[in-house]
């Protein structure tokens, strides 16, 4: 699936774009479509091996088209790999958040959705987890093609504790996207039954959340959910409708704080459909515009190709998103990582997916126009930006059979320059035994929370145990 999974009602069910050993899943009938097991085209699904997946294509885990032990590493290990420390000022505690993530080991992919909002800050500064979730057995097994709950947790003094579980509606297949919302969370999804984006709102002291549906209708074969929260509050929610063979197209919809407004609908460029998309607002007198970060699919199912792209709406007009696709020629963009706008300048960053498996960085200055890549990170399947209390921006990156690097960026920036990445060298973040691989990094992100993180809080999933989710806190 893409985004967390890939079934939409969808009467075509979007075969995943899996990894792994390419396997191809079974067939799923949805309105007669095929569906690959695990969904969406993949940002590269794995079947639980020790190995990250492939490179080429992104799969949440759904439809249609497509944690260990509570404990602090010893300071000042070494990776063997010049630049590469945990120096001995550096703390790292790691904690377990849960068992139950929706996975199922080669069928349903434990890394979907890290582009999705999922570690949340409440404005009073308590750090959440919410989390699509399933068990092994029971009522609430993991299925691909059902996605039945979300789970709350929150971090307390004794570690982090189940506070609240919302029970989603039968037609959500992928993962789910949550945002801060003034005093509570809301968590995104497509209901491909009802052809509707339902949105859960769930207040931090209830034990239950509530779903309704947006009233804005949706065309057939739509999934692949996303959501977003602006300087100003404004909350904005999309979905990309699939065309199995080009056609696609791309709906937002926006809540200035009355009531939902939209489609805004267009088309994606003759590709199938926009996806995995990571997002950020502008501030100051852009404060309305919003930067995407997608992956672009074209051809006939199972032979997809995937580019990467980025795309530029102001969410306070009426106006279709049109995507460019971003380049690299000795190593094709073929997905997502991330995408930040710097608040400091207003200048925008970009961590892209190439074909190798590598992380790719471009940049844009404020009213400018998109660089070439300028700095490769090799091995790193996954990357994040987190944008700091003070404004500096730390570069998180899975070392693909060591575990997690980060590199921290100069406290004052020029503006209209990028960030030298090759010149800040590398800082290794221990982790316990089976994070050698991640599948997904979910960082806390002032697209879903509308204000910076005071320290490095991240959750991991690693290869070896899709069904967990590894809290890791940094503290340089």
């Amino acid at each position: 699936m893409k985004d967390s999974s890939t079934t939409q009602e969808i009467r075509m069910a979007r075969v995943s774009r899996r990894r792994a050993s390419g396997l191809l899943a079974a067939i799923v009938g949805v309105a007669g479509l095929l569906a690959m097991l695990g969904g969406c085209h993949s940002d590269g699904e794995t079947d639980g091996a020790s190995s990250p997946p492939s490179p080429s294509t992104e799969d949440d885990g759904g439809t249609s088209s497509v944690p260990i032990d509570a404990n602090t590493p010893p300071p000042g290990e070494v990776d063997g790999e010049a630049g590469t420390t945990t120096p001995p000022s550096m703390t790292v505690t790691t904690r377990i958040i849960t068992t139950t993530h929706r996975a199922i080991p080669g069928k349903m992919f434990g890394g979907w959705g890290p582009h999705l909002g999922h570690l949340v800050r409440r404005p009073g500064g308590e750090l959440w987890f919410v989390d699509d979730a399933c068990e092994g057995s029971g009522a609430d097994t993991c299925d691909v093609n059902v996605n039945r709950r979300v789970d709350a947790f929150r971090l307390g003094a004794a570690g982090w504790e189940k506070r609240a579980t919302t029970a989603l509606p039968s037609g959500i297949q992928q993962n789910t996207a949550t945002l801060v919302a003034g005093d509570s969370f809301e968590s995104y999804g497509v209901d491909t039954s009802a052809q509707r984006i339902v949105r859960c709102s769930l207040l931090p002291t209830e034990t239950s959340g509530s779903c309704s549906a947006i009233p804005i209708p949706l065309p057939p074969s739509t999934n692949y959910v996303g959501a977003a929260v602006s300087p100003d509050g404004w909350k904005v929610a999309w979905a990309t409708t699939v065309a199995d063979g080009g056609g696609g197209s791309f709906h937002w919809m926006v809540d200035y704080g009355g009531g939902w407004n939209g489609p805004r609908t267009g088309g994606v460029g003759g590709y199938n459909d926009a996806s995995y998309i990571n997002a950020a607002f502008y501030g100051g007198s852009r404060k309305t515009e919003l930067v995407m970060h997608a992956q672009l699919v074209s051809g006939l199912a199972p032979a997809w190709s995937f580019f990467g792209a980025v795309g530029t709406v102001d969410v306070a007009s009426s106006n279709a998103i049109g995507f460019s696709l971003l380049s690299n020629a000795n190593d094709a963009i073929v997905s997502t990582n991330d995408v930040v706008v710097d608040a400091a300048t207003n200048d925008t960053h970009l961590l892209a997916r190439t074909t190798s498996g590598a992380a790719a960085y471009f940049f844009k200055p404020d009213g400018g126009v998109w660089s070439g890549v300028l700095a490769t990170i090799p091995k790193a399947y996954r990357a994040r930006f987190v944008q700091l209390e003070g404004g500096r921006l730390v570069l998180i990156h899975s070392d693909d059979g060591k575990g997690l690097a980060m590199r921290i960026s100069p406290a004052s920036r020029t503006k209209g320059q990028p960030i030298d990445w090759n010149a800040t060298g590398d800082t290794a973040i221990a982790l316990p035994d089976g994070y050698t691989n991640l599948l997904a990094i979910y960082a806390e992100s002032l697209s879903y929370q509308g204000y910076a993180p005071p320290t490095i809080e991240l959750a991991l999933v690693g290869s070896a145990r899709e069904g967990e989710v590894l809290h890791v806190s940094v503290r340089p």
